[in-house]
This record gives C-alpha cells, structure tokens and sequence, in this order.
C-alpha cells in the first residue's frame, strides 16, 4: 500500500503555498478548538471561525486567495476553511439545529501533532523508560502476556527513536556550527552551546538515562527476563493464542511470528541502545572539539604566526572585495605536470631504523619549544579539564562560574570546556544553572555552580 492511498494528492499542497505560515497557524487554531472540552471535542463551525476571525484581526501580512478576492477577516476565515477541505485536511459534519461541526482527520491530527511538537521544540523525555520495560517484563503474567510483551516493545520503540532523534540534532548542530556557510562571532557560538545545545543535549532526562536510568542498571535482568518467556514454549503458544483473539484476521502462525518479532525486537534493541548512546557521547565530544576550535578562532587575537592568521582569515572572510591575488596565488590547474601540485607516486622503499644518537647535543630552546607544543596539545584535554577544576575548587564544595578569574584566552576556553564535559564519564565534579545572567569582560552568559559531585543537590 502506498501512503498516498491514506492520505489526499492535495494535502501538502497548502504548506507549499505562499501562504503556508498562515496555513500552518490556522491549522493549530482549528486543532486547539476542536480539541476544547467546552466545546465538546466537537469544532461548532461558527466556533472555529470566530477563532480565525481573532488571529486574522491582529494579522499584519497581506493575505491573497488566488483571483478570489478576500477582505474581511471573517473572508478570510471562510476561505481558508475552503482551501483546507478542498485540500483533505477537514471534514464538514451536520449536527442538527442548524450547526455543522468541522473535524480533523486521523491523519491531519497525527500532522498537525508533530508540526506542534517541532514548532515548540519539545525536549524527549527518556526517564523511566527503561525502568518501565525491566518493571513489566520482571512481573510477567502470562494472562497478560501478549499485552505487555506489546508494552514493553513500544516502550524500547519509543527510546530507540528519541535517542535516534537526539543524535541527528546533535549532527545538526555540528553541521550549523562547521559545514554552514554562516559567520559566527563570538556571542553566537556561546549562545548556541550553553543556550540552545544545552537544552537539547544536556537535559536531565538524557543525564537520568545515562545514570539513575541507565541501561547497563537493568540490561542484565531485562535479557534474562525476555529469554525467559522466550524459551517457554507454553507462554509463546499462549501469547499466539492471544494474538489470534485480539487480532482476528491472523493465522496461527501469523500470529505466532507476531509474538515472536516483537520479542525478538526487544532483545536486539537492548544491545542496539547501548551502541546507540555511546555513538551519540562520540558526536557530542566531536561537537565540543569543533566549537572548542572555533571558539579559540575567534579568541586568538596574539601577535604570533597563529594570531595574526586569524585575523587575516576574519578580513577575508568579512570583506568580499578581497583582492584575493594580492595575498594568495591561486590558479585552477587543468593539466598536471613537473610543476602542478599533486603528490608524486614513488616506489616503496622499506625503511632501515636509524641508530639513536644519545650523545647528541639538543639546546635548551628546542626542549622547551617542544615540551610547550606538547602542554598545549593536552591543555583543554578531559583529564586537564578534571585537575584544572580540582585546583579550582580545592577544599571548597562548590564555586560559581562568574567567580573564576579569567587571566587569558586558554583560561576562557577552559571556562566553557568545564560546563560542556560536565556530563561526561569519569569527570569528578558537575554543574548546575542558576537563574540569572552574569558577564564576564563583553560577554555575556548564564551563571554556573561547579560542585564536587555527591558534595551538592
């Protein structure tokens, strides 16, 4: 079956328009009243156009209906009823004594339920989740075998698609952050990290999933549980019998690989949601890294080589006159030879290690350059972050962010480096936001308590 034998040809027609924002909101305006107890689940017509007429009244865009001309808000209320019947997303029903109620779709209601969702940018919930399935399949009965064995499944379901849906953000806002041909200052990058990635990574949610509700806390009994039932070919055959009452169109074995898959479905999505948090712990310290990088860009204003590249990096990127051919000599090569760039093949030749010459004389300058290549290379690592915090907090419990002296641009980065792996496996301390703002130098941002984990609530 195809999806367009559920739903009308027509029906994402009005969110292509011209006119989709004002498509999208009269849609929730007609969600909302016909899903009112006031007035009875049922969207009276009359009912459903005044709430148009409001939201049409305080418009302050043009709203043009094709060739059909359209004045009033009251006009404009009906013709967009009109489109949206025409279109298969309401029906039109008679209730006696001269009303008539207009009513979603299955369909159009699924739709318009996740346009909110996405509009509102609805954080997933993952607490008790686990619990939920290590809880019903603990107290299997097999009365009720079929129904929670189908309990348990949309639960793992419904996990597996909101991490699913956690990690695609999360490569969201890496790809904003690098990929995007956008121009990012400083306040922008912070605003995105501990403003809107915090709220769509760091929830307490996701942190109850990777510790109170974590898997490996329930995965052990979950398996033997779910093996179990699995190996008891009375509850199985019980479970197919149940199938076969509650879903009348099945065969026995229909019915019985019914039972089967959805069993099947919960032992491998257990190993599967594992796999599936540690990808996404691995695309949240990429996204660190990456904005960690951008954001010493952005800092680096010292006068050597690496400054002063910045800075020739932000002209050219902020100007587009740029006389490119002043500063680089940039050609495109359509033929290769002696001259071209391309890295010459050469023979494979088998390296012979060189003798180590412990007598050799290295100055003082040399040791020090590199032992500073090598500080630096390991300065925002996750075991300095951690020695870096333990020295800040020394025997006090906790410290606020905006207390913290900031000497240099290493000691900002720091700062931000503290907050983001804060929820990272083996970090000694973590972080809670308070309610207000504070600033430090001209930027600006929400305040912070550092505190020794198991020290502070």
């Amino acid at each position: 079956m195809h999806l367009f034998d559920n739903i009308p040809d027509t029906l994402f027609n009005v969110l292509s328009s011209p006119n989709k924002h004002i498509y999208v909101d009269c849609l929730f305006i007609i969600y909302d009243a016909t899903n009112s107890i006031e007035n009875a689940f049922q969207g009276e017509r009359g009912y459903v156009i005044d709430k148009l007429v409001d939201y049409f009244d305080e418009l302050k865009e043009d709203f043009q209906m094709g060739d059909t001309e359209v004045t009033t808000s009251r006009q404009k209320s009906v013709s967009v009823i009109n489109v949206l019947k025409q279109n298969g997303w309401l029906g039109e029903e008679e209730l006696g004594d001269y009303k008539t109620s207009l009513n979603l779709f299955d369909y159009s209601i699924k739709i318009i339920d996740l346009l909110k969702r996405i509009q509102m940018g609805e954080e997933n919930e993952y607490t008790g989740e686990i619990y939920t399935v290590y809880s019903l399949l603990s107290s299997f009965d097999i009365l009720d075998g079929l129904t929670i064995v189908e309990q348990a499944y949309q639960k793992i379901e419904d996990v597996l698609r909101k991490l699913k849906t956690l990690k695609a953000n999360i490569y969201r806002f890496y790809f904003d952050l690098v990929k995007k041909d956008r121009k990012d200052d400083l306040q922008k990058v912070l605003e995105k990290l501990l403003i809107d990635y915090k709220t769509n990574f760091f929830d307490s949610a996701y942190y109850h999933l990777k510790t109170t509700d974590s898997l490996p806390r329930y995965k052990r009994s979950i398996l033997e549980n779910i093996s179990y039932i699995y190996q008891n070919e009375g509850f199985m055959e019980t479970m197919a019998e149940q199938a076969l009452t509650k879903r009348k169109a099945l065969q026995y074995n229909d019915a019985y690989n019914y039972v089967e898959e959805r069993i099947r479905y919960i032992k491998d999505s257990i190993d599967a949601i594992e796999y599936l948090i540690e990808g996404i712990d691995n695309k949240n310290e990429l996204y660190i890294n990456a904005a960690a990088s951008k954001i010493m860009f952005l800092t680096n204003t010292s006068e050597d080589l690496e400054g002063l590249m910045n800075r020739l990096f932000k002209i050219i990127l902020s100007d587009k006159k740029v006389d490119y051919s002043q500063i680089f000599n940039l050609f495109r090569a359509r033929n290769l030879d002696e001259n071209s760039l391309q890295t010459v093949r050469r023979p494979r030749v088998d390296a012979v290690a060189e003798e180590i010459d412990y007598n050799q004389d290295i100055s003082d300058e040399v040791k020090e350059r590199k032992m500073a290549s090598l500080l630096k290379a390991n300065l925002f690592s996750k075991k300095e972050i951690n020695n870096y915090v333990t020295y800040l907090l020394g025997d006090a419990p906790k410290i606020l962010a905006s207390h913290i002296e900031l000497e240099s641009n290493d000691d900002f980065v720091k700062l931000i480096l503290i907050f983001l792996f804060s929820k990272s496996t083996g970090m000694v301390y973590d972080v809670r936001l308070l309610n207000y703002d504070t600033r430090i130098g001209h930027i600006k941002f929400t305040d912070f308590e550092i505190f020794v984990k198991g020290k502070s609530l």
